[in-house]
């Protein structure tokens, strides 16, 4: 019975037809809704560089999101995809002064508002930090980065990209995909 059916929808042109814009259609409506979700909600990324060493290296794969900062402001902490004025492609960093805060650097140590900045949570406590900076002021709607490999990081440290706008915080980074450990 089966066949015979298939047999009679081959012949019918119309039938065929409709089949076929049917699959054109359920093809463009998955093509559409995983564009959106890589555009809006997630993306998979490769990290290129060394400037997060070690937290992340060169060549692992990240899962970043995009809609926690919409609803929310960064935290100290995050790490966040953002964009730098002038640059083509997209930098990798954490943030580490909020608006309102003062940041510097003294004797190879973050300091915030004065006091040293606590990293151990997700820095090895025997790197320091070459070189000093002067305090800096966050302003309002804006957030400052830093690579974890301070001594190889192109951040707000340099005058040329500053304190980042809020709208200049793309994604938040999840997850390490890959590798695995």
């Amino acid at each position: 019975l089966i066949k015979a059916a298939d047999r009679l929808h081959l012949r019918d042109k119309g039938y065929r037809r409709a089949s076929n814009r049917a699959f054109v259609l359920r093809l463009a409506l998955i093509v559409i809704i995983a564009a959106a979700l890589k555009m809006f909600v997630a993306e998979p990324t490769l990290v290129d560089g060394g400037s997060m060493t070690p937290t992340l290296r060169d060549g692992d794969r990240i899962l970043v999101e995009k809609i926690t900062y919409l609803f929310s402001t960064p935290r100290r902490g995050d790490i966040v995809i953002c964009h730098y004025p002038g640059y083509f492609q997209y930098c990798v960093k954490r943030v580490i002064g909020l608006p309102g805060e003062t940041v510097s650097i003294q004797d190879g140590y973050v300091h915030i508002n004065g006091l040293p900045l606590d990293e151990g949570e997700y820095m090895n406590h025997n790197q320091t930090t070459y070189g000093d900076m002067p305090p800096m002021a966050v302003p309002d709607g804006h957030v400052f980065v830093m690579g974890d490999n301070r001594n190889n990081s192109n951040d707000s440290r340099n005058p040329e990209v500053g304190a980042l706008e809020r709208s200049q915080i793309i994604a938040h980074v999840q997850y390490i995909v890959y590798p695995l450990d």
